[in-house]
């Protein structure tokens, strides 16, 4: 299968990101470190999405086959990932999804990141080769799974490759409502994942599925 692989796919943004660009009309690949709870996830994305191409594999098996990759993995967990995936994900496009949060006595506040000064930084880091791009960091993981709600807002794209950026804006601009802001290099990812750790405490505070657009930029 070409297309899309969600690593960690199982989770809320990694399906709900699936299940959009399913509705797309995106071959999407599944992985879990469960076979079996990623076909369960497949299962569910081509119930919701009739037509839809979705298959579930383990983490490891769902990059091979593809070319695009999203690392939709807790944060928390990328580091090892990274040890054992590195020569699978070199020269690759891989979409950074992770953000770094830890609730503590009810507040989201950003954790650090072992080595590096944002998720995204660090998938670089490991993997030198990869074409690394940051984005839907700040998209509404709740909202994304909600196929009947429509998507507003900006992805916030940072990465070290232009042309890499160029291209995940265009997989941006598949999915109506949203609109790819280039914001270059990929050291931005780490203000980026303090705005999701804002994005939450707000949700939280006023039961809403908040997002972001910058304005003036014409």
């Amino acid at each position: 299968m070409r297309g899309f692989a969600f690593v960690g796919g199982t989770g809320p943004q990694g399906l709900g990101l699936a299940m959009r660009f399913a509705q797309a009309g995106e071959a999407v690949l599944i992985g879990s470190r469960s076979a079996s709870r990623a076909d369960e996830a497949a299962r569910r994305i081509r119930a919701a999405v009739p037509g839809a191409v979705a298959e579930g594999v383990e983490n490891r098996d769902a990059i091979g086959p593809a070319e695009r990759i999203v690392l939709t993995l807790p944060a928390a967990v990328l580091p090892t990932f990274l040890e054992t995936a590195r020569s699978q994900l070199a020269g690759k496009l891989v979409i950074d999804v992770a953000v770094p949060v830890a609730l503590r006595d009810g507040f989201f506040e950003l954790a650090p990141v072992p080595g590096a000064p944002s998720a995204g930084e660090l998938v670089q880091k490991a993997v030198p080769s990869a074409r690394v791009v940051s984005a839907f960091k700040n998209v509404s993981a709740e909202r994304l799974q909600d196929l009947s709600a429509a998507l507003e807002g900006d992805v916030v794209l940072c990465g070290d490759d232009a042309a890499a950026r160029t291209e995940v804006a265009a997989l941006v601009a598949k999915l109506p409502g949203l609109r790819a802001v280039d914001a270059g290099r990929l050291a931005n990812a780490r203000y980026l994942e303090a705005i999701t750790a804002l994005l939450l405490n707000l949700n939280r505070r006023f039961r809403a599925r908040t997002s972001i657009a910058i304005v003036g930029l014409g």
